[in-house]
């Protein structure tokens, strides 16, 4: 991998010598096999492998950035790159990259996972265990990924990375409209769970069975850790300095109060054994973990060197990728791998203790009506059962939760004593380690 942060350190060192003052580069080779299934069936197996290298430059405030595919070209790129930026217009904002003499993790990939080749056993046995709990149709899609990065920065990042994983998502139905979602997400071979992930599954869509048309109001609702991935995609980003700064984020000035009840404390930690684990930020500066929330109280919003100078504050470590993305601008703070810190209920004890309540497997279609004030709705999906008096008696469908994000976190009033990581198409994204737990009083209307 040295050969990645010496190509990296390469491009840099002719960034800088055809005029740039600030200059970063990532070189990544990635793979991904990925196997579909559908009908119970493997349908399709496709594998791709990139090679590419991303540089960022900056002539004082001008900066560009581009995709480098073709690397047999990219000294003359480099040139072309930092002459083209010397042309476009100044960013106000921009205050530099992060610069010192770093510290990296050591952390390596899992060989197993990386010299892996036929993933397709772990998808047939999940479809057995789908299948053995009472599901008669599966579908999802399994990945193996391997990512190995080599960073080198003008400002004195030199590094590289890699990591090996593997995340599968059953969806399993016993009937037409009743179905049940479960993920699994492995950093080490040894966890990935199929056979037990696809019984997850084709439990909840037996669960959701003959679901009848939900009824409106306020309930308490359990969510899974797949429901909260997808509401923490939004939270994650409203937590960034950017977002802040733009308008568009619930938690503008409310820095050192209540934005959570106090039983939630929220960190970014990509530091810890994950899907999403880097061991730098996309500036070239060392991750760490950041405590965001604790104890309902907001200690920080997630920072680059920019966004950082901006607002008096330090660089948390944060910076996004630098080529925008369907869901980031260049250089956003991101979160990496979003922490919800356990409770210490058992999860049957949430549901023993709900009186008039649902539980909420999975959802989608979240969408704000402002984000400034966190008015948000979202359709809940696959298994949505009905709780009275601490049990689960049947299954709804067709509702929509239409309340505001920042009361459901304050609303937060049980939190389950096991984790679990989650990650699933652009969701529940990123990849985070949540809980299952308990929001009370939410509003509940229809979807239809």
């Amino acid at each position: 991998m040295k050969a990645l942060r010496e190509q990296a350190h390469e491009l840099v060192e002719v960034a800088r010598a055809a005029g740039a003052d600030d200059v970063i580069c990532e070189v990544i080779e990635s793979g991904v096999h990925q196997v579909r299934f559908s009908n119970s069936e493997i349908d399709a197996v496709n594998c791709w492998n990139e090679s590419h290298a991303v540089l960022f430059v900056a002539l004082g405030k001008r900066t560009l950035v581009s995709d480098l595919r073709d690397l047999s070209r990219g000294r003359q790129m480099a040139k072309e790159l930092v002459s083209n930026a010397a042309k476009a217009p100044e960013i106000k904002g921009y205050g530099g990259i992060g610069a010192g003499k770093f510290k990296y993790s050591t952390k390596k990939a899992d060989k197993k996972i990386a010299q892996l080749r036929e993933p397709s056993k772990f998808v047939l046995d999940a479809i057995s265990g789908a299948e053995s709990a009472g599901a008669n149709n599966v579908g999802g899609t399994m990945c193996v990924r391997h990512r190995r990065t080599g960073v080198a920065s003008s400002g004195g990042a030199f590094a590289t990375d890699e990591l090996a994983s593997m995340d599968l998502s059953v969806r399993a139905f016993s009937q037409p409209e009743a179905s049940g979602h479960s993920v699994c997400c492995a950093s080490k071979l040894v966890d990935m769970k199929a056979r037990e992930t696809g019984v997850r599954a084709g439990d909840l869509s037996v669960k959701a069975k003959n679901p009848v048309l939900g009824e409106e109001g306020r309930f308490d609702i359990v969510v899974e850790p797949l429901f909260i991935g997808s509401l923490m995609h939004y939270t994650q980003n409203m937590l960034s300095a950017m977002w802040v700064d733009i308008g568009r984020s619930m938690y503008a000035k409310r820095l050192g109060k209540p934005v959570a009840s106090k039983a939630v404390t929220l960190v970014d930690d990509p530091t810890m054994d994950s899907i999403s684990r880097r061991a730098f930020d996309h500036e070239g500066v060392p991750t760490k973990r950041n405590v965001l929330i604790k104890n309902g109280t907001l200690k920080t919003y997630m920072h680059n060197t920019s966004t950082a100078k901006r607002f008096k504050a330090r660089s948390t470590s944060n910076a996004g990728p630098l080529i925008p993305t369907l869901f980031t601008l260049m250089g956003q703070p991101v979160a990496f791998h979003p922490v919800v810190e356990k409770g210490d209920w058992s999860s049957d004890e949430i549901v023993s203790d709900t009186k008039n309540g649902l539980y909420l497997n999975n959802t989608w279609y979240t969408r704000f009506q402002s984000y400034a004030a966190g008015d948000f709705s979202t359709i809940p999906r696959d298994a949505i059962l009905r709780i009275k008096d601490g049990e689960i008696v049947g299954a709804v469908k067709n509702i929509r939760i239409s309340d505001n994000m920042m009361n459901f976190w304050k609303s937060v009033d049980a939190l389950s004593k096991s984790t679990e990581e989650v990650y699933w198409w652009d969701e529940a994204s990123p990849p985070s380690t949540l809980p299952l737990l308990r929001a009370s009083s939410m509003n509940v209307t229809r979807s239809s």
